[in-house]
Formats: structure tokens, sequence, C-alpha cells
């Protein structure tokens, strides 16, 4: 099924609806519908037909909804980018999935420049303001029909690799239907009553389908942010009666900072949801006694659509665990060699299921590899308590997650070795209270931490910088030369 037509029926059935309120304008479903027609109708003026990638390089906007709607309409595949990638990383991502149309915002164009000259791309600019409440047209507004896309790709969703360059993770129509069918088989399940916030960045698979395209499914109301104000957000949450909150650790944190907030900023939350990063047992407790809102973890991962567990299936919010599988998703623990461990051991986490992904666009052996036997290999590393919830106790991989973000060190690595003055350097990942974790480098070289954030800063999205650069005399390796990340890290 398309999931394009989880708008059409959604606007059909409840037309008059908010479906967006973004800067306080809102926007009806009937409104979101017409918008994403007149979206896909551009594309096709273009040349866009069915299977032709559509990158989406803009923040939190409305348009972004309608863009990627509208990408989706005439059977097209969306490239979410990071609002925030530097010229290099944008031109990877449009280079490797061979976009030629790019939905873009106001404040990308200056890293764009002659990039989508240079590539032969066409573009199509996003208002920069917020949109004026739109009254709901006639719903028999004309329109082209749509895709039949049966199990086709819907989206490749770009995330770090082994290599130190994103990889594009392919998800069908199916992955993420199957997705959304999953999580509505939970306690805390939105419905078409629930106002739910959006502070999670759309490009990124958490906001995107976990929050945007489920609220979208069911009908419910999405209040908008562009950008995360932790006294701004709660403000929000009280006066539109937010009843849905689904975020990464650092926004539960941020809150828990902020002067004077009470539980009467939450008193219309029923159910507050964390992924993307693991969440401490410290700010699940604080926040349950401050503002008396329970937190239910989960744990995904964008090649799951993304995700896989949560401790919403057993109604147990239990601190350091990451619940139990959705309904539909099988999860096993391996050893080294495949095998299933021996209970209470830990083990890699393989998982498989309708909302699994295909593979990675392009890269055939790195797909290969993911997979052991039709098993995903997550690169976690987790264990089973007696009652049967999982917790996350390490990474198999080196990955470094920022604020839910995937960083790999190489690609830090590469950027910073550019340097003319570095001779070597190496990059793992450290604990942060606010983000999960946080990027430190060690560099060898006649430079210093300024000189090094300067020139990286140039290269590199923020949220990939180093936050601590430590210069060295060397950086320890093994007889194979490969970077011993253990003593680093001590």
């Amino acid at each position: 099924m398309n999931l394009a037509n989880a708008l059409e029926r959604t606007a059909e059935r409840r037309p008059h609806a908010v479906a967006v309120v973004y800067e306080n304008a809102e926007t009806t479903y009937a409104a979101l519908r017409h918008q994403a027609v007149r979206a896909s109708v551009s594309l096709t003026d273009l040349g866009v037909k069915a299977g032709d990638r559509v990158a989406i390089w803009m923040p939190n906007h409305p348009s972004f909804i309608t863009a990627l709607y509208g990408i989706w309409r005439i059977g097209a595949v969306a490239v979410p980018v990071h609002s925030g990638l530097t010229r290099p990383e944008a031109k990877h991502i449009f280079e490797d999935s061979g976009a030629r149309v790019v939905f873009i915002g106001h404040d990308q164009l200056d890293a764009a420049s002659s990039l989508l000259e240079e590539l032969g791309m066409q573009a199509l600019l996003t208002p920069r303001d917020a949109p004026k409440a739109v009254p709901p047209p006639d719903q028999n507004y004309p329109a082209p029909p749509l895709a039949d896309v049966g199990d086709d790709l819907a989206l490749i969703q770009y995330t770090a690799g082994t290599s130190g360059v994103p990889k594009g993770a392919m998800l069908t129509h199916a992955n993420l239907r199957a997705n959304l069918d999953q999580m509505r088989g939970v306690r805390i399940a939105v419905t078409e009553n629930d106002t739910a916030v959006c502070i999670l960045p759309l490009f990124h698979i958490f906001g995107l389908n976990v929050v945007l395209n489920l609220a979208i499914d069911v009908g419910a109301k999405v209040v908008l942010f562009e950008r995360f104000d932790p006294k701004a957000t709660l403000t929000a949450i009280r006066d539109q009666k937010v009843t849905v909150v689904a975020a990464a650790p650092p926004a539960y944190i941020l809150w828990l900072g902020v002067e004077g907030a009470s539980s009467e900023d939450l008193a219309s939350v029923r159910a507050a949801v964390s992924g993307a990063a693991p969440l401490s047992k410290e700010t699940l407790t604080a926040f349950r006694e401050r503002f008396g809102v329970e937190i239910w973890e989960g744990y995904g991962l964008t090649e799951t659509s993304p995700a896989l567990t949560t401790t919403a299936v057993a109604g147990v919010a239990k601190p350091g665990s990451v619940g139990r599988p959705l309904p539909g998703v099988e999860l096993r623990l391996v050893d080294e060699e495949g095998e299933e461990v021996d209970e209470g051991d830990p083990g890699e986490i393989i998982v498989r299921g309708p909302n699994v992904f295909s593979g990675y666009w392009n890269q055939p052996d790195a797909s290969k590899v993911a997979f052991l036997d039709g098993w995903f290999k997550t690169g976690d590393v987790g264990v089973v308590d007696d009652d049967g919830d999982i917790f996350i106790v390490d990474r198999r991989r080196d990955m470094v997650i920022v604020s839910g973000f995937n960083v790999y060190p190489r690609e830090i690595e590469d950027a910073i070795r550019l340097h003319p003055k570095v001779m070597d350097v190496a990059v793992v990942g450290e604990h942060d209270e606010q983000t999960g974790e946080r990027v430190h480098a060690f560099v060898v070289g006649d430079v210093t931490e300024a000189d090094v954030l300067s020139f990286a800063s140039q290269r590199l999205a923020p949220y990939k910088l180093p936050r601590a650069v430590d210069v060295v005399a060397s950086i320890p390796r093994n007889a194979a030369g490969k970077v011993l990340r253990r003593e680093l890290r001590k």
C-alpha cells in the first residue's frame, strides 16, 4: 500500500481536523492533502517518475510533510537529508542516491550554492515563514491517482557505515507500514484523539515514522517545532494540551533543567516515549518524580523502520531496560559464531520482521554482511533478564550515537586528517549527560584544539564535531596497526 494513502484516507475521513500546528498556524488534513497534491504535480512537471529519487533538505516545517507525501503520491523515493550537513556531506548523499530534484529550505541555500548546478539538480524552494492557516479546500479537489507501489522503495534513509561514509538504508512502503501497525499494537498506541509534539527532526527515521507517519495514519494532531527550545516546548505542551511526547534523552534532561517547570506543564500528557539513545535510570526516575509522567523507553534502528522494542509492551517502565519486542518482531541474542547464547548471557541482538529493511542502496556487499541467515545483525549487545526484558549493554561496532544520530569515527578521522599539520588521529565516543554520547578526538601534530575544531567545522555537521580534542604524542595501535580504542576510552 502506498503510504500516501494514509493522508488520503484521513483527509477524507477528517477533512476539518487539525493536522499540523506550526508557529501557532493550523493546517487541516484537507489542506495538508491539497498541498501534498500540489507538490506531486510540481514533481511531475519536472519530469519525476515512479522510482526516481527526490531529496528533502530542510528543517522541520509543514513543507517537509507535503514534500514527503507528494513524493510518495507519484511513487518516487524520498531521500531525507540532515538540515545541518555541509556541502561535501550533502554532495555525497545526492550523488550516491542519484537524486536530481531537491525540496530545499532557505537555510540550506548557502551550503548548496553551486552544488546543485554542479550536479545538474533542480530545486523546489520551500517557504521561509510559517504558512497561514489554510481553510479546507473542496475535498473533491481533482488530483492525479496515487501510484500503485506494491512493495516498492519508499525511503532511502542515510546512516553512518563501517567505511565512514553514510549508507542509504532502503525502506519500502511495506517496511514502514509494518512498523506503524506494530506500534499501534501496544497499550500506549496513538489515536485520532491525541495531540503529539514533534521536536524530533523529520529527516530522522524516529521523527518521520514514529511521530509524523503514525499521527497521519490515525488522524492525530502534530505540534511541530523547527528547533528544540526546552521552555518554549513545555509551554506548547501545556497550551496545546499535548497528550503524546516522543523525544531522545537529551530533551528529557533539558526539560528537567527548566526553572519553575512543574507537573502542571505536562498534566495533559498520557504517554512519553524515549528512543534513539540510552535513557539513564536517573533521568527516568527524576522525570517521574518531578512531572508525574512515566517515560516508556524503546529501541530501534534506521534499518528497522525504526522501532523494535518498548517497555510499553509489558507495561512496566523498568529503569535501564528497552522492554520487549513489538508484535511481529522476532529477536535473538547470538555469540560471535551466530549461535544463541545461554540464558542470562550477553549476545549480539539480531532481528527479523516485516519492518526490517532490504539492504543498503548500491552496496550489495554491505547488505550481505548485515544479515545472518535472514536475520539483521544490529551490532548492539544485549542481555535479557528473568522477566524477559532486554537491556542494551554495549555496541559491537564503534559507532557513536550523539542525540540519536549515528556518527562513525572513521568519517571524523578522515576529515581531521586532511589538516596539513595533523599526523595521526583517532576518535572515540564517551558518555555525555545531555546527548547520550559525545565525540572525543585524539590528535598527533603541531596543532591546538581550536585549530582542529575550526578546520573540522568546515567539513562536518555540528553534531559530528568533537566536543573534546586531546593533542597527544602517539595513538595506541596493535601489531596490525588497528587503533586500540579501548585504551583511548580509558
